[in-house]
């Protein structure tokens, strides 16, 4: 987390933690890899309502498709660790500063310091896609949690016609998800298309504000 972030003050506004209601097809990704102990899935109440909003914009009888919200420290320790070790064993001649770095693109340091909290421990960050009336995912040139470059939300922006034949139809697919979702306020993140949030530091950081309105849920 870089330092700008890290000086932004957090006010929480108490906002309570809900279930995510059956109008999003929930997926609960980390219960189904066997890492989170329920497939219960929640969010901030106020993210919940903005998600609704975007969706009456969506194609009818197309729906997202949502993966990860709050997510307790006990999966979060075990993502970083698994994906630490990963690296490693792609990389052994990192050292731990290129590590930390590599890896904290894709998922947070476990931070159990409540002015310092991982983004999804807020209930503020959302992992999420767009399915079609046949409930397909509209292909957006990765699978979730596919900690490669392809995964950055520009990647497809940046370089279009890029090897893969299809990254016309994968750019305009990310573009359409991200529209929805700053129509309604939330902040994209750098190197997943699929994660956005709103409350959180990551938010406030992107739209200039000075409080963030989201903390740890848990701490």
């Amino acid at each position: 987390m870089n330092n700008k972030i890290v000086q932004i003050e957090i006010n929480d506004n108490d906002e309570p933690l809900i279930d995510i209601p059956g109008d999003f097809l929930c997926v609960p990704m980390y219960f189904k890899q066997g890492l989170a102990n329920g497939s219960s899935m929640k969010l901030r109440e106020g993210l919940v309502e903005k998600l609704l909003k975007a969706k009456r914009q969506l194609p009818n009888g197309w729906d997202f498709m949502i993966w990860d919200g709050f997510r307790p420290l006990s999966v979060q320790d075990k993502l970083y660790k698994g994906l630490w070790d990963l690296r490693i064993e792609e990389n052994p001649d990192w050292n731990e500063e290129r590590l930390k770095e590599e890896v904290g693109k894709f998922v947070a340091h476990p931070s159990f310091d409540k002015t310092c909290p991982s983004p999804h421990n807020t209930g503020g960050a959302v992992d999420l896609t767009i399915v079609d009336r046949n409930g397909e995912e509209l292909p957006m040139g990765t699978y979730f949690d596919e900690f490669h470059e392809r995964s950055y939300g520009d990647y497809f922006d940046l370089k279009p016609g890029l090897e893969e034949e299809r990254s016309g139809e994968f750019q305009k697919n990310r573009i359409l998800l991200r529209g929805l979702l700053a129509e309604e306020g939330f902040a994209p993140y750098k190197w997943e298309w699929w994660h956005f949030s709103f409350g959180d530091r990551d938010w406030a950081n992107h739209h200039g504000e000075e409080v963030a309105i989201y903390g740890s849920k848990e701490l």
